[in-house]
């Protein structure tokens, strides 16, 4: 593990791009028989642990708290400044990776995916530890303490973090988050078509409303806004890599009218088709 020296968080806490995020510790735990932490008065920053083998526990919100197991693909996050204690299961001792962060983001992110406001245990899909590469961010401390591999880090983390958010698995179970991310997927195969709230709601065997609910919940957008971003991607694309008329990019996106398609591009990208096109990129 690393344990950054306190002079050097609290310098990183007035560095002008390190105040926002910035790892204190990091580290990775294997088979960590007889690993046990107690906080009663919490810690300064927040704490994440991610549990890729064996079994463990988490109570946090002090004596009074409830203890959860935690098991493989189970993620832990504790509040800053929240009483807590940990520890490894002592038949079948987990395999954790961890890390202390703070910074202006922490709550932010936290509240971003969701977390309850007193943090909690989550499981999270096949995989997606692994995705995170929250490991990435001890490498980059375990290298050196110098600002260039504390921005690293604080990158790693922010990777980490972005990843963690669609990779909780859906209240209504998996099958359901299954069925709503293969329509995603659908609708980004299909962008040049047309397709209602019902169509799609269908294809998820759910009803509209349901439907609809975990998309935004999922993706940020309700479906039919979602599916219309995809057109103007499109769109955006053909306007760059084709001289074809706006009527026919139109077209080619989905939209049957190129009045509607002008009005709809100008809602989504800030300008006209045209007045797209002719800006310089790259």
């Amino acid at each position: 593990m690393v344990v950054l020296p306190r002079p050097l968080v609290s310098a990183a806490g007035r560095h002008p791009l390190l105040r926002s995020l910035h790892v204190s510790d990091a580290g990775y735990f294997p088979e960590a028989a007889r690993h046990r932490v107690e906080r009663p008065q919490g810690l300064g920053a927040v704490v994440l642990i991610l549990c890729r083998a064996g079994r463990g526990w988490a109570r946090i919100g002090g004596a009074g708290g409830a203890t959860q197991s935690v098991g493989p693909g189970d993620a832990v996050l504790i509040p800053a400044g929240r009483p807590h204690a940990y520890g490894a299961d002592e038949e079948q001792p987990w395999t954790i990776q961890w890390v202390h962060f703070a910074g202006t983001e922490a709550a932010d992110w936290c509240r971003w995916q969701g977390w309850p406001a007193g943090g909690g245990v989550r499981r999270l899909r096949a995989g997606t530890p692994e995705a995170m590469d929250l490991g990435r961010v001890h490498e980059e401390l375990e290298a050196g303490h110098d600002e260039r591999r504390m921005l690293a880090a604080a990158a790693a983390l922010r990777w980490a973090l972005a990843r963690l958010d669609p990779a909780v698995a859906a209240e209504s179970g998996e099958p359901t988050r299954l069925a709503v991310e293969a329509v995603e997927a659908w609708m980004r195969e299909h962008s040049g078509g047309r397709a209602t709230l019902a169509e799609l709601a269908r294809r998820a065997g759910l009803s509209a409303a349901h439907f609809a609910a975990l998309f935004r919940r999922r993706y940020g957008f309700s479906p039919i806004d979602y599916f219309l971003r995809l057109k103007i991607r499109r769109a955006c694309s053909l306007l760059d890599a084709t001289e074809w008329p706006v009527a026919r990019v139109a077209a080619e996106a989905g939209f049957e009218d190129p009045l509607y398609f002008s009005r709809r591009f100008r809602a989504v990208m800030g300008v006209s088709p045209r007045a797209y096109r002719k800006l310089p990129k790259g």
